[in-house]
């Protein structure tokens, strides 16, 4: 025990541990923030426009996470400023794309099959649509190059600000009457303004000013040399879809309002752990690969980061189960109380997922994407339970409970992988070592420039 403790110790005088500190401190007062707007949003707009609401967080959150086509991810490999940089403009550029192709593909599948959603959209809600995942997808451009140069301050202002802004204009546009539309544009005009925040200061080279600086011959090979990144698109689909589209397969099976009371309780309990998870994701990435780059070993050092985080991860899951219903009935309204069934099912699975983020983020820095890929796309078909289970006539909150009990089986089956991975490369590096060898990580086959 003595032992445990002095490596805890050791791990929280380290630089990453003070990195982590920050960035979870935003999303902490995200939380406060979602917790503070939470009673008042839920008086002035229904489960209903909620379920709406849910639909078009849905597309944007999914979009704005492959919008840079996740070469914003490899902006913190390199160690050349001019990879990097070239990195960050093709994922820039590629942000104002990409979300057209987005929306294309929403607006013909919801005219091809219109029953998946069981209503018709309107033409505006396409337009939020769109506005939203281009910013989304900026944002977590404009975070990576923060993160690039250890400025975590400010990418966890920014976790705040995702939160207040949008709240702070959907309470503004609902008391001067939009009605459940306030929703969807103050969405839009609060992640507007975490944009503008994370223009500011940005490194040298990742300024708008800079843009001239990466040429487009630049662009094209930092593509070529990171492609298989694009091999994250399609798991942050995966990964993403998992996540984000229940909400939207509830508004189809079982209504709106079914839908909304399931995103009010997602948007309490899995939205600041997608925070919180965005924490536990780049700092311990930006360390595995500082790992890797001075060939020093990475089980243990990932073991006990994932023991460190998910302790008290699963301590607020039981204080949650406790005080629920009482909560929500108190807090949020008579009308909410239903939601706090889906709040503790929902943080179960959000547990266990932020306790495997620091093991998961070896996939990427191991370079074993493709091994992981395949699990992701196996277990993305989890979400047709939703559907099935309602054409059984099952209710929603069994759908959900099966769901996330998939979900679970998921992320551990990830943590596994990454365990494998971390032995694999301890093993290896060991004869590297004693033969005066260079090590390179797992690769798929392609190189870094």
């Amino acid at each position: 025990m003595a032992g445990i403790r002095q490596r805890l110790l050791k791990l929280s005088r380290r630089p990453e541990a003070r990195h982590v500190g920050i960035l979870t401190s935003g999303s902490v007062a995200a939380q406060v923030a979602l917790i503070v707007t939470a009673p008042l949003l839920s008086r002035l707009f229904s489960p209903a426009a909620f379920g709406v609401f849910s639909l078009m967080l849905t597309i944007s959150t999914i979009g704005g996470a492959i919008g840079g086509l996740c070469y914003e991810v490899a902006v913190v490999l390199p160690r050349s400023r001019r990879v990097a940089t070239a990195l960050y403009w093709l994922a820039f550029y590629l942000s104002f794309l990409t979300p057209v192709v987005i929306i294309g593909l929403v607006a013909l599948v919801q005219h091809i099959s219109p029953h998946i959603l069981g209503r018709l959209l309107p033409a505006d809600f396409y337009y939020y649509c769109f506005a939203g995942t281009t910013l989304t997808t900026l944002v977590n451009v404009l975070s990576y190059a923060h993160s690039r140069t250890a400025q975590y301050a400010a990418v966890s202002i920014s976790k705040f600000s995702q939160t207040v802004l949008p709240a702070i204009a959907q309470i503004a546009l609902a008391y001067i009457g939009m009605g459940s539309e306030g929703l969807l544009l103050g969405r839009v005009l609060g992640m507007g303004g975490s944009v503008l925040w994370l223009c500011r200061r940005l490194p040298l080279g990742f300024r708008l000013r800079d843009f001239s600086s990466s040429p487009p011959a630049s662009l094209f090979v930092a593509a070529r040399s990171y492609r298989d990144f694009l091999l994250q698109v399609p798991r942050q689909l995966l990964v993403r879809g998992a996540t984000m589209l229940p909400a939207a397969l509830i508004l189809g099976s079982y209504g709106p309002t079914a839908a909304g009371l399931y995103f009010f309780a997602a948007r309490l309990i899995e939205r600041p752990g997608m925070l919180l998870g965005d924490s536990l994701t780049r700092v311990p990435m930006r360390q595995f690969a500082a790992r890797v780059q001075e060939r020093k070993k990475l089980t243990r050092s990932a073991l006990l980061y994932t023991a460190v985080m998910g302790a008290p991860v699963i301590g607020g899951v039981i204080l949650l189960a406790l005080i629920a219903h009482p909560l929500f009935r108190s807090v949020f309204g008579a009308r909410w109380e239903d939601a706090a069934d889906y709040s503790v099912i929902l943080a179960w699975w959000a547990a266990i997922r932020l306790t495997s983020l620091p093991m998961a983020t070896l996939t990427t820095v191991l370079r074993v994407q493709r091994l992981s890929f395949y699990i992701d796309a196996f277990f993305s078909l989890r979400v047709v339970i939703i559907p099935i289970l309602a054409r059984r006539h099952v209710g929603s909150l069994g759908a959900v409970s099966a769901f996330c009990g998939l979900s679970i089986v998921y992320h551990l089956i990830i943590v596994a992988i990454g365990v494998w991975a971390a032995m694999r490369y301890d093993r290896a590096l060991v004869p590297a070592k004693r033969a005066g060898e260079t090590f390179t990580p797992v690769s798929t086959g392609e190189s870094y420039g």
